[in-house]
């Protein structure tokens, strides 16, 4: 198991591609601007971004070439990777059993594997699995909106 510094965080695709998404909605915008200010922590050496192999298989899921391959740059610069294992397979066969997506499932394996202090998402469906099942999980999914506001206090 891979142990980051206690502000390690791992970026679901989502968070990744907010950026990209139409601006004009509110929502996705404030979204996109705490994602890139995590995202410059990170650079900053303030946060530990985690990649795993579910988020490259992901982004190069992605048709789309310029918002991949900036993710992929994003990706490429995490300070923390977590290796496929058995264990993470299990983990997520059992997440998957309480009602995650199967990628949704490996995300929060991986985040759990490496530790992470959180897993970020855009996606409501499952910040609200994360708070369902909060006690059965070893690392807190958040939008990160809510993420970047704990960071400011």
């Amino acid at each position: 198991m891979i142990t980051p510094p206690l502000d390690g965080i791992y970026l679901d695709m989502c968070c990744f591609k907010r950026p990209f998404d139409d601006q004009r909605q509110p929502r996705i915008r404030r979204e996109a601007e705490a994602v890139t200010i995590i995202i410059e922590q990170a650079e900053r050496v303030r946060l530990a971004l985690i990649r795993s192999p579910a988020l490259l298989i992901e982004n190069d899921a992605n048709p789309r070439e310029d918002p991949p391959l900036a993710a992929a740059l994003w990706i490429d610069h995490a300070t923390v990777e977590v290796a496929h294992s058995p264990e993470v397979e299990r983990r997520a066969m059992e997440l998957s059993a309480l009602g995650f997506a199967p990628l949704d499932s490996l995300h929060v394996s991986y985040a759990e594997a490496a530790g992470a202090r959180a897993l970020l998402t855009c996606d409501d469906g499952l910040v609200g699995l994360g708070r369902q099942h909060a006690g059965l999980l070893r690392t807190t999914i958040k939008n990160p909106v809510d993420f970047q506001q704990e960071l400011a206090t």
